[in-house]
């Protein structure tokens, strides 16, 4: 019976092979997005829809976590698309173009929605201590689709900025330094709105739960 080649052999004893290919695809996404952002820079639209369509449904649904309506995430996903499109130029590269892209989008959902006092949370230093452990919960009871129902709800009740960052950085899951530059401010206050927004989620659940609708 022969044996395998010695190429084959040892990319399938090498554990590192598979991130050193997952490296070389992701230059090779980076170097082709480089040049369709030069092409774009250029005038060249197509480019630009090249670049920019694929980004289209995962932006929409971004914003309508954040607006809560059909609509206005539409509405500000078009802008972004245009504004994109006319400050090209203005995009240097230091951040992955759907960054970029995403903090215009979620400029625009800002700028488009009325910002009510109400929205206002304010959480005091303790609140993780009020909420209960799920700890023993089964994990079907979280792949439920009445709990994403619930948590999608709850979602939709935090203040603005606390739904902002949990959408980014839980939902979308983006890095820290990723979620803050697209909302515009630093990681330390990004890591205390995703806090307090994950707490005031948990808080709304755990009444979820002792209504009885998950059981």
């Amino acid at each position: 019976m022969s044996s395998a080649p010695a190429s084959e052999a040892r990319a399938t004893s090498d554990p590192d092979s598979g991130l050193q290919s997952a490296s070389r695809a992701s230059s090779t996404l980076a170097a082709e997005e480089q040049r369709l952002v030069a092409r774009a820079r250029a005038g060249d639209q197509a480019a630009f829809a090249i670049l920019a369509e694929p980004y289209r449904v995962r932006l929409r649904r971004v914003l309508f976590r954040i607006t809560r309506d059909c609509d206005a995430a539409q509405d500000a996903v078009q802008e972004a698309m245009t504004r994109a499109w006319l400050n090209i130029d203005r995009f240097e590269g230091r951040s992955q173009f759907y960054t970029w892209l995403t903090r215009i989008g979620i400029n625009e959902a800002y700028n488009g929605m009325r910002r009510q006092p109400a929205e206002t949370l304010e959480l005091d230093d303790q609140v993780g201590e009020r909420v209960a452990d799920w700890g023993g919960r089964p994990d079907e009871v979280f792949e439920s689709r009445e709990f994403l129902r619930a948590t999608d709800e709850a979602l939709g009740r935090l203040p603005l900025d606390y739904r902002a960052a949990v959408t980014l950085r839980d939902i979308e899951g983006l890095s820290t330094t990723e979620a803050a530059e697209i909302l515009g401010i630093n990681e330390r206050a990004l890591k205390s709105r995703l806090h307090r927004g994950r707490m005031a989620l948990r808080a709304q659940l755990d009444s979820y739960f002792a209504a009885g609708y998950v059981r």
